[in-house]
C-alpha cells in the first residue's frame, strides 16, 4: 500500500531524474487527473491510500512522462479558452498563447458587424481555435482545413465533444486551395512558424512526440505563412481579415511581407508574456 504523498514525491524525483522540468508541477498535475480530483486538493490527502488500480495508471503515467512524453498526451486532455479538448499524437498540443489568437478574431467588431461572416481556419490540428470561436460567436459559418486526416479526425472528435460538431465543415486541403475568390470574411491560421534550423534544439517532449509538420516552417520560419498570404488575397472579400499566430521575433517581418501582398491595417498583439504573437490585417476594399 502506498500513500498518496509517498507517490507524491518518489514520482517528482523520478522525473527530475529523467530531466523534466518542473517535476513536482507535473507530477501534481499527473496525480490530479488520475484521481480525478482538484490539483490543491491533494494537498490534504497526502495521507490517502492509493488504489491498486489507480496506483497502475500512475505508474504507467510517470513511465511515460520520463520517456519525456508531454503531460496532455498522458492525460489524453487540456483546456483552452475554458474548454476541455482531447490531445493525442494525432495534433499540437493547444497553447495559452494561441487563445490571443483567438480573442483577437473575437475582438475584431468589424467582422461581426454583417451577418453570419464566413470563417477559416487552416490547419486546424486539434481544432481549438475554430471550436472556440463556434462556442464563442455561434452566429457564423465555420470551416477547418488541414492536410493530415488524423488531425481533421481529431477535430472532428473534439468538436463533437464540445457540442458544435454540425456547425463546423471539417475538409482536407492545402491552404485555401479550392475556396473562390472573395468568398471569406476572415482566414484564422496558426501554422508551422519555428525555422528548420531550430527543430532539432526544440525540448525533447515538442520535439519527439508532437508531429513536425505543425511546427517546421521552413528556413526562416515564413514559408507556410507567406503562401497563406498570397492565397488569402484572392479568397478573402475585399476589407475581409487575415489572423496569424507568429514567432515571437517575426513580426516585423510578417507585416513587411503582408505590405508587399497588399494587405493593410497590420496590427501586431502580444502574448501572455508580451512578446509579439499575433498579427492582423486587413484586405484592401478595392482588391488590389
Amino acid at each position: 500500500m502506498k500513500k498518496l504523498i509517498e507517490v507524491l514525491q518518489s514520482g517528482a524525483d523520478y522525473l527530475a531524474g529523467k530531466g523534466v522540468e518542473t517535476p513536482r508541477l507535473i507530477m501534481e498535475q499527473l496525480m490530479a487527473h488520475v484521481l480525478a480530483c482538484p490539483r490543491l486538493q491533494l494537498y490534504v490527502r497526502f495521507e490517502t491510500i492509493i488504489p491498486e488500480d489507480r496506483l497502475v495508471a500512475l505508474r504507467d503515467g510517470i513511465r511515460r512522462l520520463g520517456a519525456g512524453e508531454p503531460l496532455q498526451y498522458v492525460t489524453g486532455d487540456t483546456e483552452f479558452m475554458g474548454h476541455r479538448f482531447k490531445t493525442d499524437r494525432r495534433a499540437l498540443i493547444p497553447r495559452p498563447d494561441t487563445e490571443c489568437l483567438v480573442n483577437a478574431v473575437l475582438a475584431c467588431e468589424p467582422l461581426w458587424a454583417g451577418q453570419r461572416p464566413v470563417i477559416v481556419d487552416i490547419g486546424t490540428g486539434s481544432g481549438c481555435i475554430i471550436i472556440s470561436l463556434a462556442l464563442a460567436r455561434p452566429d457564423a459559418e465555420y470551416r477547418a482545413v488541414d492536410q493530415s486526416e488524423a488531425a481533421l479526425a481529431l477535430a472532428g472528435e473534439n468538436a463533437a465533444g464540445n457540442g458544435v460538431g454540425a456547425g463546423i465543415r471539417f475538409q482536407k486541403g492545402d491552404l485555401l486551395f479550392g475556396f473562390g475568390p472573395h468568398s471569406l470574411d476572415a482566414v484564422v491560421a496558426n501554422l508551422p512558424y519555428i525555422p528548420t534550423s531550430v527543430c532539432g534544439g526544440l525540448p525533447r517532449h515538442i520535439r519527439d512526440h508532437e508531429p513536425m509538420s505543425a511546427l517546421d516552417g521552413g528556413s526562416e520560419g515564413l514559408d507556410v505563412i507567406c503562401r497563406l498570404a498570397v492565397g488569402a488575397r484572392t479568397a478573402l472579400r475585399p476589407g475581409g481579415w487575415l489572423f496569424l499566430e507568429i514567432g515571437f521575433d517575426q513580426g516585423a517581418r510578417v507585416v513587411d511581407t503582408l505590405k508587399e501582398c497588399g494587405y493593410t491595417g497590420m496590427v501586431v498583439l502580444q502574448d501572455h508574456g508580451n512578446r509579439d504573437r499575433v498579427v492582423c490585417a486587413v484586405s484592401e476594399r478595392n482588391g488590389k
